[in-house]
């Protein structure tokens, strides 16, 4: 990766005043990227915007949210938890988005909540069909859940979903 070389070809395109929207867009996501890849959270959140409501922005803006503020720190518990907040309710009415999930688990984690970060690994498993890998995720949450946990609920979901999973392995198991 040059980033330097891609930063000014990216500022190239964008001083192309581009008519087309979507074109705009795409320029505009590309400086985000090259934002992401530097650590640069300022700019990757300008590039996403303050609501991002579409996938792209709203996937960036939660890494950037994710992103340490110096190396050697944590996210921010701010941002950690913005960022679980628009990924929770991305993935309440999109379940089957993997990569949403997977940065939900990140973002549980950064807020110091295991409990809800190994569930959400385990939807994202469950979102690309790994129902295995999901078992495994909700097994250890089950594990976690019984050390004793304040999440009751939480811990609720994960039962339910464990069943679920299950039946889904049981179907999986008698198709093959």
């Amino acid at each position: 990766k040059d980033l330097a070389q891609a930063a000014r070809l990216q500022d190239r395109l964008a001083r192309l005043n581009l008519a087309e929207p979507a074109a705009a867009r795409m320029v505009r996501l590309l400086g985000g990227e090259i934002a992401l890849a530097t650590g640069d959270i300022a700019s990757a959140l300008t590039a996403a915007g303050m609501r991002p409501s579409a996938r792209p922005e709203l996937l960036m803006a939660a890494q950037a949210l994710l992103l340490p503020s110096a190396p050697g720190r944590a996210a921010s518990a701010e941002g950690a938890a913005q960022a679980a907040d628009w990924l929770q309710t991305w993935v309440t009415d999109r379940p089957g988005d993997a990569s949403a999930w997977e940065l939900l688990a990140q973002a549980q984690l950064a807020r110091g909540l295991p409990l809800r970060a190994l569930r959400a690994e385990a939807e994202a498993r469950v979102a690309v069909l790994d129902y295995p890998a999901a078992m495994d995720r909700l097994r250890a949450a089950q594990n976690l859940a019984r050390r004793g946990t304040s999440d009751h609920i939480e811990a609720s979901i994960i039962d339910a979903r464990a069943r679920q999973v299950e039946s889904l392995l049981r179907e999986q198991a008698a198709q093959r």
